[in-house]
């Protein structure tokens, strides 16, 4: 194994932290201006998150809690952490859907079937029924392919494409075009502005929710060794830069593992709150996908060898 499969999990959770963070929370630890002050009595700050990472938190405690996705549990879950979620119900867009379902992609990584199964299940809870669930599936197989160290980064959206098995949907025709615009070693700006035209061609609004999930893959797939650059590139894009950069993080994160993430940026997330819960829960989802019957004891879990079924070959 080229990292342990458990630090794929903390970079998956935690890179999806870090995107959506970074020029604001992330930026103040490490001495850069900062919208967000500290709680009273706290000297750490504590971040305002997205709804749809809020969800997805809660989508990791339900997993951990049941052993399987039950989105009963997660729905109430939602509501008594935040009462307004419920209001959210079937009103994702797809990008939004992609981020509350990260934890179904981490923890049904090893089946393919069951995978799609479970992300589409998760989908339906929250997302718009006038979206395709495309974005999502791509999200969570590549996510999935980077947990059983299948993931090669040049041939990653043809096989996402052959896995989605779709017709030229919007979503299957904007993958494409990423994958021909990485081929020709095309710019950010420049993928940026043909994901515009080819819109605009098609007749389509110039922007739409999908664009963000083709722009994650795109700010992964440019760098993927560099977990840095792909995120902080993705931070400044002008359109939707805080879930483009929470995807492509999480996207960053399962392939890199959370040692790709760079050093200063792992301490400044142990300075918030909810950067040290994400590791935690981590570990905890880890130890619940692993079969441990106490979570409580998941730190145990940093001294295994743990990995999906034939990655770890036998000597």
């Amino acid at each position: 194994m080229r990292y342990s499969l458990l630090s794929r999990f903390r970079g998956t959770l935690l890179g999806s932290f870090v995107g959506e963070i970074l020029d604001r929370d992330l930026g103040r630890v490490l001495g850069e201006p900062t919208l967000t002050q500290p709680e009273p009595g706290n000297d750490k700050p504590s971040p305002i998150l997205s709804d749809w990472s809020q969800i997805a938190t809660c989508g990791t405690k339900s997993l951990i809690r049941c052993g399987r996705l039950d989105v009963e549990d997660w729905l109430l879950h939602s509501t008594n952490t935040q009462p307004s979620f419920t209001l959210l119900k079937r009103a994702a867009t797809s990008n939004q859907a992609a981020v509350a379902t990260l934890p179904i992609a981490l923890f049904f990584h090893d089946d393919e079937i069951k995978l799609r199964q479970q992300l589409l299940a998760g989908a339906a809870v929250w997302q718009q029924e006038s979206e395709g669930y495309e974005g999502i599936l791509a999200v969570g197989y590549a996510i999935a392919q980077a947990l059983t160290e299948k993931l090669d980064p040049t041939t990653l959206i043809p096989r996402i494409l052959v896995y989605l098995g779709t017709s030229q949907t919007p979503v299957v025709q904007q993958l494409e075009q990423v994958q021909t615009l990485l081929e020709q070693g095309a710019g950010l700006d420049t993928t940026f502005t043909q994901l515009r035209r080819e819109a605009q061609r098609r007749g389509e609004s110039l922007l739409r929710p999908y664009t963000s999930i083709a722009l994650a893959f795109y700010c992964f797939l440019s760098t993927p060794e560099h977990f840095h650059l792909c995120v902080s590139r993705a931070a400044r894009i002008s359109y939707q830069p805080v879930i483009t950069a929470a995807l492509t993080g999480a996207l960053a994160g399962a392939y890199n593992s959370s040692i790709g993430i760079p050093m200063g940026w792992r301490l400044a997330t142990n300075q918030i709150n909810l950067g040290s819960e994400r590791l935690q829960l981590a570990d905890r989802l880890f130890a619940s996908w692993s079969g441990v019957y106490d979570v409580s004891t998941a730190q145990l879990c940093h001294r295994a060898a743990v990995a999906a079924p034939r990655v770890i070959q036998p000597r």
